[in-house]
């Protein structure tokens, strides 16, 4: 536990009333203990693995402000703490220089976002956990929806605690959700983080994922999503995102592509604008195979059209994360 610091069982005084008090409180990555009425099973829940993904930490803050117990032992781990309390406070993913940690979790284990990952692991699997969340906010705004490599029942019933969405991905990229923990696991984006909806959608599953006595009983209908892509940005290709093309980026995004998220895109529909070189700064990343973005996307006019109607999510507009992350995912309707 030398680099996850462990808090058990703390009362509501012990907890400041304001969740920025609380975060800065915490000061290193923390796993917060909570001793439930069934001591003989353990439920998991990861969050703030990135830094400007407040929701969970907030749902976390009021479930322990509120002094409930829960049905069964939980543990709360708390990831990049220190990127979170950065200033200004929830805005940075990861600390400048560091890996995203939630692109660390397989080895090798070689430096210090890699090392957190390894506790995390470590951590999770020695509570044997019946169930484990991994709670996120979205990069732009967007509807709540769970994500899993899996799918069966008990990722259904997970999923469905918190939202009606699941996307079963094929891709593989470091998370945490991907690793082998005996039991299921669910990562749920709760929205963006300036999405009103957010909160309450993290606070309401968080509250049920810790309280229910059973997670497996009868579960609200889910509806699952197959064959996601991710399309990314080259590497030191330029980004950004405005009502019209910037001609010292190579990619210029619409300033609202996040209203695509999670409505069909049609191919009249414009997502921005290319450069010179067209669409060479993009590329389609993390499947099995490759594909050319040619087979998804086309340029018209100088500008960047899906190929055929597709669903897009998890889009962003901030050029910091379009660029160590992706630009957004998205499914062909036509598979």
């Amino acid at each position: 536990m030398s680099v996850l610091k462990l808090w058990r069982d703390p009362s509501p005084e012990d907890v400041d009333p304001h969740v920025n008090g609380f975060l800065q409180a915490l000061q290193h990555p923390t796993v917060i203990a909570l001793t439930g009425r069934d001591t003989s099973r353990h439920r998991v829940l990861v969050t703030l693995l990135h830094g400007n993904e407040p929701s969970g930490l907030e749902a976390v803050h009021q479930f322990l402000l509120s002094g409930e117990q829960p049905a069964v032992n939980v543990s709360v781990v708390l990831g990049s703490v220190h990127a979170a309390a950065a200033e200004p406070l929830f805005y940075h993913r990861m600390l400048p220089g560091d890996r995203d940690l939630n692109r660390c979790f397989e080895a090798p284990y070689s430096d210090g976002q890699a090392v957190l990952a390894k506790a995390i692991l470590d951590y999770v699997r020695s509570c044997e956990p019946e169930a484990v969340i991994d709670l996120h906010n979205t990069s732009g705004s967007s509807p709540a929806f769970g994500v899993g490599i899996y799918e069966n029942e008990e990722v259904m019933a997970l999923t469905g605690l918190f939202v009606d969405k699941l996307i079963v991905t094929e891709l593989r990229l470091g998370s945490l959700m991907e690793q082998e923990f005996g039991a299921p696991v669910v990562t749920v984006e709760a929205g963006g983080s300036a999405d009103d909806a957010a909160d309450s959608t993290a606070r309401e599953g968080v509250r049920q994922f810790f309280t229910l006595k059973t997670l497996w009983s009868e579960h609200a209908p889910v509806t699952v999503i197959r064959k996601s892509r991710r399309l990314e940005l080259q590497p030191h290709s330029r980004i950004d995102y405005a009502d019209r093309p910037l001609h010292d980026r190579d990619i210029t995004l619409r300033a609202d592509v996040d209203s695509f998220n999670f409505r069909l895109a049609q191919p009249d529909e414009a997502l921005g604008w290319l450069g010179e070189d067209g669409y060479s700064h993009l590329r389609i990343g993390g499947e099995p195979g490759r594909s050319d973005v040619g087979d998804f996307f086309e340029e018209r006019d100088g500008c960047l059209f899906p190929r055929d109607t597709m669903q897009i999510f998890m889009a962003t507009t901030r050029p910091d994360i379009a660029a160590s992350d992706c630009l957004f995912y998205f499914v062909m309707s036509k598979q």
